[in-house]
């Protein structure tokens, strides 16, 4: 057998499939740092204890004293002397190169030419002993050189070519010894040890394989450490810089709250004197022009009461030092008082402002009243500032929220509007810095508004088309301190028709089809489907005039469906219990008078959703 490997392959995977060890099992191409891990645990071996390497060479040779010289033990004896002070100078060349000049291959293959010379002292001493000797001392001889080669094997296997120079410089010198002798004893000894060498081999290369994959491991553990422990260390960094950051932020925002507040506190005084002092001025005699000059002054003074106002508001929500005071209030009465409020800026603008309650709209909720009134206000103000003829309707109508009535508060004006897209953004784009800036910057009223529904959890919103007004509204549930559903996203189904005709309008459904197609959609959608609605109705009361009750019946059902998807329920459930207890003797008088209260239900309907958004008037 051949004992001999190319070193070039040492870094291959080979094909073990003949010893037993699956394809599967093979670890990938060794790499540099795989291959610089078995070089280090290669001079790690033999730090403890050279001199046992020298005891057992003269114990082997004591049985061989009466058939070999001194000199013969002194050959192999200094052999093995220089092999292991070669090995303690690497040893020691090899600790010394922290830099890594010499390559992990080169140290590998300085090792092995050392243990070429080490194991070589064995070869040497089989060749010089053995021939003479008797067979008990070549057995001893035998069993040393075996011992020591399982050694290797164990000990050496981390990389084979080191291993298989040491086994073979030592066993083959006196394998050839032996067979060249004419004893068949020592013959016969070097076929057993062959027998051995061969599975000694094949333990080897098992072996290899095995430290390969434990080496691969430690390599990917140690990763992964370093992994945790990177990302850790950046985490608690992120986390300081994040402290850090949150403290510089809170600390400025108390610098500006602080600011802002004395500034407003402030500028009050004189802003009060001024308007004052305007006012009396006024009383006196003056001319027409004097007297208008007047009133300007007493008008600027007014409007930059009201911004201080504004900023004061805005200082107090980004310092989140707003508390809410929830109490049962009456949105009439809310609206109402916010009307109060401005009544004396619409007069003096010559605008009407007026309050419109829905039916079904709830005497009662629980929120913050103040809070309320101020939202609202900030709409009527905003209102107010862009309209220059006609007026502002508040508005308040009842919607479903988890299955209890919530208000929508609305202010609609009669300004010149804006295009439905740019309405549609105005409240979406409050968060938004970017393309949009300009339309966040546009509208501090509708600031403070967005961020007071929000802290009460309501929503707001607004849609409007050119020359048709504008509408902003806002949607609190029935009580603040109810746990909201995520209701967004779901839609109505189609198929479960509301039987409860009482109501003409479900405004939550409108809403919810609102935030899934977007304020600059909505008005659209609406028209669309109340024009297909209308068809229907026309069919419905064709079918009735013509007596045709299975086309009767498809329409009907049609109807409640179409009727129901918009939140027309009070149509849908008409027109899906339109075919209910009929009776026979007068059956097409009640259809015809069934189909007339439909086509009631159909305008009231369509009048809600036209005052809820007044871009389908167009």
């Amino acid at each position: 057998m051949s004992l001999s490997a190319e070193p070039s392959k040492i870094n291959k995977t080979p094909d073990y499939g003949a010893s037993g060890v699956s394809a599967a099992a093979q670890p990938p191409a060794v790499d540099p740092r795989i291959e610089a891990e078995q070089v280090r645990r290669l001079f790690d071996l033999g730090k403890a204890g050279s001199i046992i390497v020298f005891i057992a060479l003269v114990m082997v040779w004591l049985p061989f004293m009466g058939t070999s010289s001194i000199s013969e033990f002194m050959i192999p004896f200094g052999m093995l002397v220089t092999s292991q002070s070669a090995f303690n100078w690497l040893r020691k060349q090899y600790h010394s190169d922290e830099a890594g000049e010499v390559s992990s291959k080169q140290w590998g293959e300085r090792y092995t030419l050392i243990c070429l010379l080490s194991g070589g002292a064995w070869g040497v001493a089989g060749v010089l002993w053995l021939p003479d000797a008797l067979f008990t001392s070549q057995a001893i001889f035998g069993v040393a050189v075996a011992g020591l080669s399982l050694n290797t094997v164990m000990s050496r296997h981390v990389y084979p070519r080191a291993m298989i120079a040491y086994t073979a410089a030592a066993a083959l010198p006196g394998m050839i010894a032996l067979l060249a002798s004419a004893h068949w004893e020592g013959q016969l000894m070097v076929a057993l040890s062959s027998l051995m060498w061969i599975v000694l081999y094949s333990a080897t290369k098992k072996l290899h394989l095995t430290s390969i994959a434990a080496i691969s491991l430690q390599l990917q553990n140690d990763e992964l450490v370093g992994g945790l422990a990177a990302a850790k260390a950046k985490a608690e960094k992120k986390a300081k810089d994040a402290e850090s950051a949150y403290a510089v932020a809170r600390k400025a925002a108390r610098s500006r709250q602080d600011f802002l507040s004395m500034v407003t506190h402030e500028i009050r005084s004189p802003l009060a004197s001024l308007s004052g002092l305007a006012h009396m001025l006024e009383a006196t005699e003056l001319d027409e022009k004097q007297r208008s000059y007047a009133r300007g002054v007493e008008e600027s003074s007014r409007l930059l009461n009201r911004l201080v106002d504004d900023l004061s508001d805005l200082t107090e929500m980004e310092a989140l030092s707003i508390k809410l005071r929830p109490t049962d209030m009456s949105p009439t009465e809310i609206a109402q008082a916010a009307i109060h409020v401005t009544r004396h800026d619409a007069s003096c603008r010559k605008l009407s402002i007026e309050v419109d309650e829905l039916p079904g709209t709830p005497k009662s909720i629980h929120n913050d009243p103040d809070r309320v009134k101020q939202a609202l206000v900030n709409l009527i103000v905003r209102a107010l500032r862009t309209t220059e003829v006609g007026g502002v309707i508040v508005r308040l109508s009842p919607v479903d929220i988890d299955d209890e009535i919530g208000v929508r508060f609305s202010v609609t004006d009669t300004g010149a509007g804006m295009p439905s897209e740019d309405a549609a953004r105005l409240f979406s784009a409050l968060d938004n810095e970017g393309e949009h800036a300009p339309l966040k910057r546009r509208d501090v009223n509708l600031t403070i508004c967005d961020r007071l529904v929000r802290l009460m959890g309501g929503r707001a919103g607004a849609d409007s088309i050119i020359g048709g007004g504008f509408t902003a509204w806002f949607v609190l549930a029935p009580d603040i301190n109810q746990d909201p559903k995520q209701r967004r996203g779901q839609t109505a189904n189609p198929s479960k028709i509301s039987a409860n005709s009482g109501q003409i309008l479900d405004f939550e459904r409108v809403y919810e089809l609102e935030q899934d197609l977007g304020t600059a959609r909505i008005a659209d959608h609406l028209g669309e489907a109340i024009h297909a609605i209308g068809d229907l109705q026309k069919a419905l009361s064709e079918a009735v005039r013509r007596g045709d009750h299975r086309t009767l019946r498809a329409m009907a059902e049609s109807l409640a469906i179409e009727a129901n998807a918009i939140g027309l329920t009070g149509l849908s459930g008409g027109a899906s219990h339109l075919l209910d207890d009929l009776p026979v003797e007068t059956r097409d008088q009640v259809l015809s008078d069934r189909v007339g209260q439909l086509e009631v239900k159909f305008k009231s309907g369509t009048n809600a959703l036209t005052r809820a958004y007044p871009a389908l008037a167009g």
